[in-house]
């Protein structure tokens, strides 16, 4: 079988390239198709694959405005449509373009929606309100909306959780079912990990973009006077930088063996977004540790509370304060099996499992699909 796996664009390792990464290990075979490649960034898994970047890949310093190609996204589109004449199984990841791919007649599609297009739908307000960008972006932001419906012509569309399954509903009008990401939960079981202390600090591991609100649990622990660690990097940074306290530290970058030693030793982990899923929180699980979350978006479905973390309601400095001080009075209650315990429902394995009898069931209905057709074909 002949798979071709459209991307988004491959420029770092986040949640969406993670899910990529488990379905290059499951076709081995498969070519990657995208809107640009950062080599330099992305995993070796994923850059042994056949990869095969759109035209923009050629346009100088892309990778530092690709975002702001939104726009001319239908055309990148109908670019990758055209060379997929050839594959038995198409599979996009999709947040932008990559759903939008229009495939042959007959080809199954099967789209792993990470969200609907923030920039266009819920979130327009808090990417380009005030900024000097959206007068640009205001004129064409409804064609965008229009154009990404096209999600229709998909034959499964899969949400990454039950909020982003509902955003579907609401932006598209379609069904879809849920598989969850895949989280590596096994790497944080090794005899090093295990070994490793507790330490005092809490700690926030996402992008520095505005939805994230770390700007927010920085001012609280500031006020607080508790030690802070923020694993991230983003155009929020050197706002985030300015509000910081004494004690709370930065790292741009760690490696993985470094992230999960930081989830294993700090006491729990701050979660300030409303997040379509949220990987790094299933991760802090599986070290053994629980999450201080909001209490809205993907959190709701991964933290179990009062028993693997406990959530704020409101994006507020005094929320977040009073939570915090809440797990302080109740740390106890919350024990390691219990956050291990939570986060092996996000297992790869369980990802690996429920996608391949997904793939089954399609490739099933399409040879049933043409069998139906040459006996039809025959009776004529």
């Amino acid at each position: 079988m002949k798979v071709a796996i459209v991307h988004d664009w491959l420029v770092g390792m986040r949640g969406g390239e993670k899910c990529l990464e488990v379905l290059c290990l499951m076709y081995p075979e498969a070519d990657i198709f995208t809107l640009i490649h950062n080599k330099k960034e992305i995993s070796p898994q994923i850059n042994s694959h056949n990869i095969f970047p759109s035209k923009l890949q050629k346009l100088p310093g892309v990778r530092k405005f690709y975002r702001y190609l939104l726009p001319i996204m239908p055309l990148v589109a109908k670019e990758v449509s055209r060379k997929l004449s050839d594959y038995d199984l198409v599979i996009s990841i999709s947040h932008c373009f990559a759903k939008n791919i229009r495939v042959p007649e007959g080809v199954p599609h099967i789209c792993y929606c990470l969200s609907p297009m923030r920039y266009i739908w819920d979130q327009y307000d808090s990417y380009f309100k005030g900024r000097s960008i959206e007068p640009l972006v205001r004129p064409v932001a409804g064609m965008l909306r229009k154009w990404d419906r096209g999600a229709e012509g998909v034959t499964r569309l899969v949400a990454i959780s039950e909020f982003v399954q509902k955003r579907i509903e609401r932006c598209y009008g379609l069904e879809s079912e849920v598989i969850y990401p895949p989280v590596d939960c096994a790497a944080f079981g090794s005899e090093t990990l295990k070994e490793a202390k507790k330490k005092d600090n809490f700690l926030v591991v996402n992008a520095l973009v505005p939805y994230k609100n770390t700007h927010v649990v920085v001012e609280a622990f500031r006020e607080l006077d508790l030690p802070l660690v923020v694993v991230g990097r983003g155009p929020e940074a050197p706002r985030i930088h300015q509000l910081a306290g004494p004690r709370t530290s930065f790292k741009s970058f760690v490696s993985e063996q470094e992230l999960r030693m930081l989830y294993r030793t700090s006491r729990a982990m701050v979660f300030a977004a409303e997040e379509d899923f949220g990987i790094t929180p299933v991760e802090n699980q599986a070290a053994g540790r629980p999450v201080i979350a909001l209490g809205k978006g993907g959190a709701l479905e991964t933290v179990e509370e009062d028993h693997s973390g406990l959530f704020f309601e409101e994006v507020s400095v005094d929320q977040v304060k009073a939570a915090v001080k809440k797990f302080m009075a109740n740390e106890s209650q919350f024990k390691e099996k219990d956050c291990v315990n939570n986060s092996a429902k996000f297992s790869l394995s369980r990802f690996q499992k429920d996608f391949s009898e997904l793939v089954v069931q399609v490739m099933g209905q399409k040879n049933k699909s043409e069998m139906t057709l040459g006996k039809l074909t025959a009776g004529a």
